[in-house]
C-alpha cells in the first residue's frame, strides 16, 4: 500500500499532467486516487494510528471548511485552495491507517525525497533549455508544473524536504559499507542538486531558510566543528561561482541598492500583505474570507505573501487557533520523541529508535522553515502542514511501542536459540 500511496504523492508533486497536456485529458491524477481507494479497501490494514498530530490537522481541515462554507467569494466547488487541501487530507488518513511498521516508514520517507528529487531533475534540465521566468532583473528558475511553478514557491518546497536528508541519511548509515557509500553519494547529489536550485530561483527566503538549515544543522552535530570548516570552505567557493547578478541579487537582504528599486518593493508589499490580512481579518473575524480569496476581497492583484496575514484574512481566528494549535502538537510531539530516545539510549537501545527520531527531528526543523518562510510567503495550504504530521505521528508512535516494550520480550528476541530447542 506504501508504494501506492508514493505514487499518488509524485503525482500530486511532480505533476505530470500539467506539464503534458495530454495526461490531463484522461484525468489522471483522479483515476489513480480512485485507484489508490480501491487498493486501500482491499489490502490495508485499516487501524488508525493514534497521534496528537490528527488534532492539529482535523482542526486545520475544519477551519478550511468552514472558510469555504462562509465565504462570499468562492464555494466548495470552485475553490481550488480547498479541493487541493483536501486532497492531502485523504492522503493523510490513508497513511495514519496504512502505514504501521518501521519499514514502511522508511519507504514513504525516503521514496517521497526521491520522488522530489525527479521533480527537481526535471525543473533543472528544464531551465537549461530556457524555462524559468525573468524578474527582479535576474533570469530565474522556475518549477516544471504549472500550480507551484513560482521561483519563490518552488525554492521553498525545496527547503522542506532538505531536513529529510536527516533520516534518509540514518538509514544510509545502517547499510553494508559497500550500500552505504552509494547512499552517501545519492544524499550528497541531492543536497548539491537543492542547494544549486535553491539558488537559481532567486528567492531570498529561500536563500536564508537555507542558510538556516545548513549552520542549524551544523550546530546540532556532534561533528560540528568538521562540518562548521566544510561549510566555511565551501560557501565562498559557491558564491563566487554564482552569477554577479544573483549575487547582487542576494546581496539585497543586507544592502537594498545592490538590486532594482523593485526588490526593496518587493520587502514591502510582505508588510503590506501582512497588513492587508489583518485588516480583511477585523471585517471577517471568525471564518475570514475563504482560502485564497485574500486578492478577491480586497481588489488586490496578489495574494498576502505573509503565512500571518493569509491564515487571519482566509480563516479567521478559527484558522488561526488551528495552525497553532498544529505547530503545538508537532513541538509537544517531539519532545515526546526526545524523551523516548533518551530513554531507549539509556537502555543502551538507541539504534533502535534513532530512525524514527530523526524523522521526529526533521519535521519540527521543516515547521520551523515553515513559520520562517511564512514571514515571506503564504504557504498555509501546502501538503506539508498535512503529510509531515502523518510521517512525525507515525514515527513517535513507533518509537513509543519500542520505549516501552517489555524488557523480557527485547531480551528474548536478542538470545540466540540453540538448534533444537524448544520454549516451554
Amino acid at each position: 500500500m506504501v508504494w501506492i500511496l508514493l505514487g499518488y504523492m509524485w503525482l500530486f508533486l511532480h505533476r505530470p499532467f500539467e506539464v503534458w497536456p495530454i495526461l490531463a485529458t484522461i484525468r489522471l491524477e483522479r483515476l489513480y486516487m480512485i485507484f489508490t481507494i480501491l487498493a486501500w479497501f482491499v489490502i490495508a490494514p485499516k487501524t488508525w494510528t493514534s497521534n496528537r498530530n490528527n488534532i492539529g490537522v482535523f482542526l486545520i481541515g475544519t477551519a478550511i471548511f468552514f472558510a469555504t462554507l462562509m465565504s462570499p467569494y468562492s464555494g466548495f466547488g470552485d475553490n481550488l485552495a480547498t479541493e487541493n487541501w483536501f486532497k492531502c487530507y485523504l492522503v493523510f488518513l490513508l497513511i495514519m491507517t496504512s502505514v504501521k511498521t518501521e519499514k514502511d516508514l522508511k519507504i514513504l520517507v525516503t521514496g517521497f525525497v526521491l520522488c522530489f528529487t525527479l521533480y527537481m531533475l526535471h525543473s533543472y534540465r528544464e531551465y537549461h533549455n530556457g524555462r524559468g521566468v525573468y524578474r527582479m532583473g535576474i533570469w530565474r528558475m522556475v518549477g516544471v508544473d504549472e500550480s507551484s511553478n513560482d521561483p519563490n514557491s518552488f525554492g521553498s518546497s525545496i527547503n522542506y524536504v532538505i531536513p529529510l536528508l536527516l533520516p534518509f541519511l540514518t538509514l544510509a548509515l545502517q547499510q553494508t559499507k559497500k550500500i552505504r557509500f552509494r547512499l552517501l553519494m545519492l544524499i550528497l547529489g541531492i543536497l548539491g542538486l537543492a542547494v544549486l536550485c535553491i539558488q537559481m530561483t532567486g528567492s531570498r527566503s529561500s536563500f536564508v531558510a537555507l542558510l538556516a538549515t545548513l549552520f542549524g544543522v551544523a550546530l546540532l552535530s556532534k561533528y560540528r566543528l568538521r562540518v562548521l570548516l566544510f561549510l566555511a570552505v565551501a560557501a565562498p567557493a559557491i558564491w563566487f561561482i554564482l552569477p554577479e547578478d544573483l549575487q547582487n541579487r542576494y546581496m539585497t537582504i543586507i544592502d537594498p541598492s545592490r538590486g532594482p528599486a523593485n526588490a526593496q518593493a518587493s520587502v514591502e508589499g510582505r508588510w503590506e500583505g501582512f497588513h492587508g490580512g489583518i485588516a480583511v481579518w477585523e471585517q471577517n473575524m471568525m471564518f475570514g474570507v475563504g482560502p485564497g480569496c485574500y486578492s478577491r476581497a480586497t481588489g488586490s492583484s496578489i495574494q498576502t505573501h505573509n503565512l500571518i496575514g493569509q491564515v487571519l484574512s482566509e480563516l479567521g481566528s478559527l484558522g488561526a487557533f488551528a495552525y497553532i494549535a498544529m505547530t503545538c502538537c508537532v513541538l509537544i510531539n517531539h519532545l515526546d520523541a526526545f524523551f523516548l530516545y533518551r530513554r531507549m539510549k539509556r537502555e543502551g537501545r538507541e539504534k533502535e529508535g534513532i530512525y524514527a527520531y530523526r524523522v521526529s527531528f526533521a519535521v519540527l526543523w521543516t515547521f520551523i522553515l515553515l513559520l520562517l518562510i511564512g514571514t515571506g510567503s503564504h504557504n498555509a495550504f501546502r501538503p506539508i502542514w498535512v503529510w509531515y504530521g502523518a510521517f512525525q505521528g507515525i514515527a513517535v508512535e513507533l518509537l513509543r511501542k519500542k520505549a516501552y516494550a517489555s524488557p523480557a520480550r527485547i531480551e528474548h528476541a536478542r538470545s540466540p536459540r540453540l538448534p533444537g530447542r524448544t520454549e516451554t
